[in-house]
């Protein structure tokens, strides 16, 4: 009797149980519809550089290591070009060039006050000049009296420089590249050098350059500014006929070009909230020469990223294999429907290799490419909820296009290339005007992104920065386009909805 008691007395509360759980277990069914739809998916970015040869260095030995590099002779073939209250020229009994040995062009102030100095060197009277390579000059530079004690050359005035100046057939000026200008030394020797690339973006045609070594400020009478140990490299572009036969050997150039534009890339969406666990950096610096790779200041950009694949293993086969989503753990297998999705990817490009005129993104690696077809088909396969592509490379243009025109059907895409079917620009390192390495159109693009602009807005100005030393614009130059599959880069961005 006392059980039955027991079990009436349960009873009630585990009917009560059985409520609540019936209760809850139907409440989502009457939630409003709006707390139904599905959460916002991860922001997720695919980075590449895969080469650090940026171009093939070819020093030209018979001037690097004759008279007229390191003035060895009294007589040489560099010749006044201006001259203001100064005088000098080479002295091959000086016994303090900076490579220990007597030697070294002297530019010496007449008298005090305002000295302008020039010293030209006619390069193409000597050697051959090669469209579309760029040339390096360089010179080490001492500023001092003749005894050796230092002196500070007084503004106004360009101080110190170096200079490659590309002139016409008519012996018309087209454009002077200049190094940065130095004013004091401290009495010891300092190095300069400057970049130029023999091209006629300009409008006119380049038929001649010369070598320039130049003195310009207030100085004292006696003052005296030396130049020795004058090189000039050529720095090839990978062959764009056949890029994989022959690649370019490591040249051991300092060229952060490519590597700094990814790496800007990188470190703009970590400033924006993007995890590196959501990011797959692929990066290739091997035999960088100093091992540090600088944006846009004095900070190495490699320190604390996150590379996930670097050098040897950066090669078309695992890029695929990344890409791919029916490879297991790849990272194109862990986005879902509802992510969002950044491709950036930077170096040498082709249009060579078929014959048709469709593109090639090169590996350094191994040699290898990728197709713009092989890209195509493998991104067409990830769902997500948008993306964006970049493509920084030669010929971009025809990368995302089914040649010559037409752009890959990528419907939740918005489509962004460095250029049309022409060569893309970049900078070698921070050793320019400009004073960043990377890409001409997408430094800018990228650095527009970082200050919360839209892809439009970042778009529209990039186009039309006019690079140091040139007289057009980027547009004008390499013609960038994009394509808004998406319909939203007047609005997407890291502060607005979407988020970028």
């Amino acid at each position: 009797m006392e059980s039955k008691k027991k079990i009436k007395k349960y009873v009630p509360l585990v009917v009560f149980i059985l409520m609540l759980v019936l209760i809850f277990s139907l409440f989502p069914l009457y939630l409003p519809t709006t707390r139904r739809e599905p959460i916002p998916g991860d922001r997720k970015a695919i980075i590449l550089s895969s080469a650090n040869d940026f171009h093939k260095s070819e020093g030209e030995d018979d001037f690097n290591d004759g008279e007229d590099a390191n003035f060895s002779a009294e007589s040489s073939n560099w010749a006044w070009s201006n001259q203001t209250n100064g005088y000098g020229g080479p002295d091959n009994n000086y016994q303090n060039g900076h490579d220990g040995l007597p030697g070294a062009l002297q530019l010496i102030a007449l008298a005090t006050g305002y000295v302008y100095l020039e010293f030209a060197y006619n390069w193409t009277k000597f050697y051959p000049l090669f469209e579309y390579a760029t040339y390096n000059l360089s010179a080490w530079i001492n500023i001092s009296t003749y005894s050796g004690f230092p002196v500070t050359i007084m503004e106004p005035g360009a101080g110190v420089r170096v200079g490659l100046r590309w002139l016409n057939s008519s012996n018309d000026v087209v454009r002077t590249d200049w190094s940065t200008g130095i004013y004091d030394t401290l009495g010891q020797w300092d190095f300069l050098s400057v970049t130029g690339i023999c091209n006629n973006s300009t409008g006119n045609v380049i038929t001649q350059l010369e070598l320039v070594l130049s003195v310009e400020g207030i100085m004292n009478s006696g003052e005296q500014v030396l130049f020795d140990d004058v090189r000039v490299e050529r720095w090839i572009s990978v062959n764009v006929t056949n890029p994989i036969n022959p690649i370019p050997p490591p040249g051991k150039i300092n060229s952060d070009g490519f590597a700094a534009q990814a790496l800007q890339v990188y470190w703009i969406l970590k400033n924006h909230g993007y995890k590196d666990y959501n990011i797959l950096l692929m990066l290739y610096f091997k035999d960088d020469i100093d091992g540090k790779i600088y944006i846009d200041g004095p900070t190495d950009a490699l320190i604390g990223a996150s590379i996930d694949i670097a050098n040897d293993s950066v090669n078309a086969s695992r890029f695929k294999d990344e890409l791919d989503v029916n490879k297991p753990n790849s990272f194109a297998s862990n986005i879902t429907e509802n992510d969002q999705l950044i491709i950036y990817i930077v170096d040498h490009g082709s249009n060579k290799i078929f014959g048709d005129g469709n593109a090639t993104f090169h590996f350094e690696a191994d040699d290898s490419y990728i197709t713009e077809f092989d890209f195509f088909t493998l991104v067409n396969q990830i769902t997500c909820k948008r993306m964006m592509i970049n493509i920084d490379i030669c010929f971009s243009g025809n990368f995302l296009q089914q040649y010559p025109n037409t752009w890959y059907d990528l419907p939740k895409t918005t489509l962004i290339t460095s250029t049309t079917d022409l060569f893309s620009w970049y900078w070698r390192d921070t050793n320019n005007a400009d004073g960043f390495a990377g890409s001409w159109f997408f430094h800018h693009f990228w650095d527009q992104l970082n200050q919360n602009k839209t892809i439009e807005t970042a778009f529209n100005y990039a186009k039309d920065k006019i690079p140091s030393g040139e007289m057009l614009t980027i547009n004008d130059i390499q013609s960038p386009l994009m394509q808004d599959y998406l319909g939203i880069s007047d609005t997407w961005s890291f502060n607005n909805t979407p988020q970028l």
